[in-house]
């Protein structure tokens, strides 16, 4: 999904969002990225203006999906960025691209996520109903208590979250041939409880060049709390590493 891309830009961002989430959340983001970056959020099924289709449960049906679709579209050099479950899509979708597109990253950030070898537990989800899973988002201040008191706006919610869950509790990690060959960023919230620093340390060993970590202001939601400070690191990370790509 693109908002007003820009017909000059030098590169392209792919962004994925959090679990149960889709495209509409960076809505925003173009304008702030600047005219040299196009903004390409990726909209899973399940959600927003593709409702009525049916998510995906494994990593396997999403990168069949997106792999070929982007890959059709990316005739600049470009950049991923994925925050929480949406790192852990984009780590594999920038292998699928490269090794069997030819087409990888310039450079990849992982935000709010561990590393793919350190996914912790399974969620738990696929025991709870809709009114207990959307019940915990409440709790924990994810979504509005009015969600939780609306069966019909709850079953809303809970279908692709149950969906993007059940993807990570699937997920197996790569073997050997797993580096990105691209510089690496990991970032997270200074009050994110569930990723840690230990965590976000373990991602630079996914890559082949360079891998660097970083911490923001905020819980595991601080790029919704404070977009403009998020994207503008991500035109610095995106410039700074393009002009060798020119």
């Amino acid at each position: 999904m693109e908002w007003d891309p820009p017909r000059d830009a030098k590169a392209v961002l792919v962004c994925l969002p959090h679990a149960g989430s889709g495209a509409f959340q960076f809505r925003t983001w173009q304008e702030r990225l600047g005219p040299d970056i196009a903004l390409l959020a990726v909209q899973l099924p399940g959600r927003e203006n593709r409702w009525r289709e049916e998510p995906a449960t494994r990593m396997a049906e999403v990168l069949d999906e997106l792999a070929p679709a982007l890959a059709a579209r990316l005739d600049l050099p470009y950049f991923v960025y994925g925050h929480s479950m949406g790192a852990l899509v984009g780590y594999e979708l920038a292998r699928v691209l490269g090794r069997e597109h030819g087409r990888w990253p310039c450079g990849f950030v992982a935000s709010a996520c561990r590393a793919p070898d350190d996914q912790g537990e399974p969620s738990g989800t696929s025991r709870l109903t809709d009114e207990e899973l959307v019940a915990e988002l409440v709790a924990e201040g994810l979504v509005p208590a009015a969600v939780g008191a609306n069966s019909r706006l709850a079953a809303a919610v809970a279908r692709p979250l149950r969906a993007d869950n059940a993807v990570c509790d699937s997920y197996t990690p790569p073997g050997e041939d797993a580096l990105l060959p691209c510089p690496l960023v990991a970032w997270r919230g200074q009050d994110d409880a569930g990723v840690t620093d230990d965590h976000i340390r373990k991602w630079p060993a996914w890559s082949a060049a360079t891998g660097t970590v970083r911490t923001f202001p905020g819980d595991h939601f601080y790029p919704l709390a404070d977009p403009h400070l998020v994207t503008a690191a991500l035109r610095a990370f995106v410039l700074g590493l393009l002009s060798p790509h020119r």
